[in-house]
């Protein structure tokens, strides 16, 4: 991976991390109030889930350039109607087209980078590559929200976040117009596959492995979990620490989750180069430990140990994840790489949402602390179940077939 697509990468998620950590703060300055603030965040995750497959879809048809500046183009309006809305008609356009952006980015780029490393170096360097575009997300955002915090302090307009976002933004997007030329490798326009042909494609590709259903399904089951966590992380800590250090201690510990998932994506990497095929044994005994993990995290209640096994989750988060990515680029040819990566989006944001709905449903009567048991179980519960299934049968892991893929 050259060091122009590594810099798109880093600042196209370090603009993303500038905002995060204000967001939701510079929308209760600019017009919406506690009741409202939950639907403008509810917008946002109906806009990423009506267009993340369509998205994907454009960019196998249409090219992963196009569909990345388009995203590019929509954060751009996003980040330049929040300079001057300060109604909730002008906020909804912004996270609409905000949540628009983040479907159109999620994976067009990286599959034209797996694409062309995979023909450049062949397969052998899908888990480099999978684990370096995750370490480059994960340092990206970790970076921005540091950044991000401390440009909050300018002022409680947040001018300075708005500014250094949509500056990023421009800078990525000129990046990648100067900086990366697509070359579909699997045919020229004239040999566009058409729209349902595409879909059939997809459909016959999820299903030729009796593991890859799974695969993309333990998405869902990670989007169910992580979101518990993503929610009441902070006033659970809250709870078990005495306040002494400040609320600044928060920034710190998101800092850590981002910085040790991007521990795990380089020591998933370490071992799947160390030992090469077993992508399956390490995403199934990271995920087991991922859910016990987060038992133990259910019931504690020191603050310090709060904070060790809090990062310990973002550190089995991250090596599952780039075990389940080197599955899923592995699977799937290339031209619906971005479209099965999308699927993958989907999944993910589809069960935070059912996590997100479980969670308000069943707060007040289990509490925070059975509600992360709960999908801890759940987690150890479906990993263990599909492995058992799959163990007696499981064949050695193979590629894609291309020819047999273009011919069908």
């Amino acid at each position: 991976m050259s060091r122009i697509k590594q810099l798109i990468i880093f600042l196209n998620y370090a603009s993303l991390g500038i905002l995060l950590p204000v967001l939701n703060l510079i929308l209760l300055k600019r017009g919406a109030d506690l009741k409202t603030l939950p639907l403008l965040l509810a917008s946002y995750s109906a806009a990423v889930l009506c267009f993340e497959l369509p998205s994907g879809i454009c960019a196998d048809l249409y090219g992963r350039k196009s569909v990345f500046l388009i995203s590019g183009v929509c954060q751009l309006l996003s980040v330049g109607l929040l300079f001057f809305v300060h109604n909730l008609v002008g906020l909804f356009c912004c996270i609409i087209l905000n949540g628009v952006g983040r479907a159109f980015s999620s994976g067009s780029l990286d599959a034209l980078i797996v694409d062309q490393a995979l023909e450049e170096r062949g397969e052998d360097c899908l888990p480099d590559v999978t684990a370096r575009l995750a370490i480059l997300q994960e340092t990206g955002l970790a970076l921005g929200c540091i950044l991000g915090g401390f440009l909050s302090c300018l002022g409680d307009a947040y001018n300075a976040n708005i500014s250094l976002r949509f500056i990023l933004t421009v800078v990525t997007m000129g990046l990648c117009i100067f900086g990366i030329r697509e070359v579909r490798i699997w045919g020229g326009e004239a040999e566009r596959t058409p729209l349902i042909r595409h879909l059939k494609k997809g459909v016959r590709t999820v299903f030729s492995r009796r593991d890859f259903p799974f695969i993309l399904a333990g998405m869902l089951f990670t989007g169910f979990l992580v979101m518990p966590i993503e929610t009441y992380w902070q006033p659970a800590y809250l709870r078990t620490s005495d306040l002494s250090q400040g609320t600044w201690v928060l920034g710190i510990l998101s800092f850590v989750g981002f910085f040790l998932s991007a521990t795990g994506n380089s020591l998933c990497r370490r071992l799947l180069l160390k030992f090469p095929g077993r992508q399956w044994r390490i995403y199934s005994i990271s995920r087991v430990f991922l859910g016990c993990v987060l038992l133990i995290l259910a019931i504690i209640k020191s603050a310090w140990i709060f904070a060790i096994v809090y990062g310990g989750i973002y550190l089995l988060l991250g090596t599952g994840n780039v075990a389940e990515n080197t599955l899923v680029n592995q699977y799937t040819p290339g031209p619906l790489r971005a479209s099965v990566l999308s699927l993958g989006s989907f999944l993910l944001q589809t069960g935070a949402m059912l996590g997100s709905i479980f969670s308000s449903l069943f707060v007040e009567q289990i509490d925070i602390s059975g509600l992360w048991f709960t999908s801890g179980v759940v987690m150890i519960g479906y990993t263990l179940l599909i492995t058992a299934l799959l163990m007696v049968k499981r064949g050695k892991i193979k590629p894609y077939d291309i020819e047999s893929f273009e011919n069908s």
